[in-house]
């Protein structure tokens, strides 16, 4: 099962103070380190060298009947009728 914990990276700290998170990543996860190098730029956080070695490539959404050739259609918009005399 993969489980995502992005969102407990906010919690990290308790009743105002600053807290601290710690991500343990390694050469199994190397293919999630372009996902983490845009969280943590989004962030406003400091990128590690020693993640930049595994790249940052960010694998293309796939749709499970469809691969990679799946376009998320949500964030587009309507298309336009046009008609002609």
């Amino acid at each position: 099962m993969k489980i995502s914990q992005t969102d407990n990276l906010s919690s990290t700290g308790r009743a105002g103070q600053d807290g601290r998170a710690i991500t343990f990543f390694g050469e199994a996860e190397k293919h999630l380190a372009g996902a983490l190098v845009n969280v943590l730029k989004a962030a406003g956080q400091p990128v590690p060298e020693e993640l930049m070695k595994y790249g940052t490539t960010v694998k293309k959404k796939g749709h499970e009947a469809y691969g990679a050739f799946y376009k998320d259609t949500t964030d587009m918009k309507a298309a336009t009728k046009i008609t002609f005399d």
